[in-house]
């Protein structure tokens, strides 16, 4: 998710600026970052300090029962208000009550495991930072790793409508219902002649990271340690420059996802999930209730996408606006028929998803850049290292080129 990373850090972001026209609609669904790190970061040092003192220090064999059981829990959760929403729809509400008790015990006891899987997450994940040598100290990461698993903000935002760029946003309450979010974007969209979309972002780099609580638990990891490397580089000209343009908001945001991967991944060896891997995350995944048991096995999503993009990019840059619109409404029904619920496909989906340049929805060369980058770092410390000081895309770019012509000026 880009962020102002060092006002973000300390929680000061988004809380004091002109609002413009997204935020103004947004106002009264205003999502607090100064109220989240107010309710949240001395709670869990808190609990940090009271394990230290008045806990008794559990075995490695009890973490992972209790985090493999918080992760059930989710799945049992997901499931049993999935019930209650259909029995609340149903003519004669039966059982209603019943399944909100059940709703109740779950999330109750789910949330009594909390603060202990987040530590357990965080430890992984400190663990892979330090293997990796990112940490210059063996028993000590900079910034420390510190998460709380719920749920993120939704993000409102709009693009402009002749061409995908982030025009203005805002963040809202997570628990904003989706009814009010299609309100809030169609009066964008009729008043100010945008293009406007919602959505709950995976993780916020706030500090605590918030990520979202209803992910698989090696999502969880690569989403974690993403947002960690925000933190990283808040103290870095590479994060202290995001916000200079959209390429370095790609350039964050998708060495983020590549840093994040690595750690993830290592983390997920130290915490192995039980059962099958988890999708992507960069995939939606098919909604089980679509209903759309004979979906085309050889439908595939990535380059569905990709071909999508690339052709709205020749529409828009040719003037021919409303054909471009038509054409994503066409194939976002052809995405929903394959079993990918996508609500809305237009500029503002794709100038959000762009961002990150390793999605299908994006058209930069920044994630191959960087691919090209990495491969030319003999480890992942190495390349972080080479990425940090960098202030500016074209400076970016010319290290790249520094790199490929094996320059020693680059070498670490």
């Amino acid at each position: 998710m880009p962020l102002l990373p060092l006002l973000l850090v300390f929680g000061v972001a988004s809380d004091t600026f002109t609002l413009n026209p997204v935020q103004r609609v947004a106002l009264p669904y205003r999502y607090s970052i100064t109220g989240w790190e107010v309710r949240n970061f001395p709670d869990k040092w808190r609990h940090m300090l009271d394990t230290l003192i008045w806990g008794v220090e559990k075995s490695e064999e009890k973490e992972r029962d209790d985090l493999y059981r918080y992760f059930d829990l989710g799945r049992e959760l997901l499931a049993a208000e999935d019930a209650l929403n259909r029995a609340m729809s149903a003519p004669n509400a039966d059982g209603v009550a019943s399944l909100e008790d059940e709703v109740e015990r779950i999330a109750g006891e789910r949330s009594a495991l909390r603060d202990d899987v987040e530590e357990t997450i965080e430890s992984a994940i400190s663990t892979a930072i330090r293997e990796s040598g990112l940490s210059p100290w063996e028993s000590f990461v900079f910034p420390p790793v510190d998460i709380r698993l719920a749920g993120p903000p939704v993000l409102l935002l709009t693009s402009p409508r002749d061409r995908i760029a982030r025009q203005h946003e805002a963040l809202m309450d997570p628990d904003v219902s989706l009814v009010v979010r299609e309100r809030l974007e169609d009066s964008l969209m009729d008043e100010h002649d945008v293009a406007a979309i919602s959505f709950q972002v995976g993780g916020l780099a706030a500090y605590p990271a918030s990520v979202l609580d209803s992910i698989p638990l090696a999502d969880t990891l690569r989403t974690s340690a993403h947002e960690w490397t925000h933190h990283y580089m808040a103290f870095r000209p590479l994060g202290q420059k995001m916000f200079t343009s959209p390429e370095m908001i790609t350039l964050n945001e998708t060495l983020a996802d590549i840093v994040g991967r690595e750690i993830g991944n290592r983390a997920a060896e130290l915490l192995p999930e039980r059962g099958k891997p988890p999708p992507r995350m960069d995939i939606p995944v098919p909604a089980p209730e679509s209903g759309l048991h004979g979906q085309d096995e050889h439908f595939g999503f990535n380059e569905e996408m990709r071909e999508t993009r690339l052709r709205v990019d020749e529409l828009l840059e040719a003037g021919r606006v409303d054909e471009a619109e038509a054409y994503m409404e066409e194939r976002r029904r052809l995405f929903v028929e394959n079993g990918y619920p996508i609500r809305r496909l237009n500029q503002a989906y794709f100038a959000f998803h762009g961002t990150y340049a390793e999605s299908a929805a994006s058209s930069s060369p920044i994630a191959g850049q960087l691919h090209r980058f990495r491969a030319l770092s003999p480890d992942l410390r190495t390349f972080v290292l080479r990425m940090a000081d960098i202030s500016s895309y074209p400076q970016f770019l010319e290290r790249l080129e520094d790199l490929e012509r094996g320059s020693a000026s680059v070498v670490l």
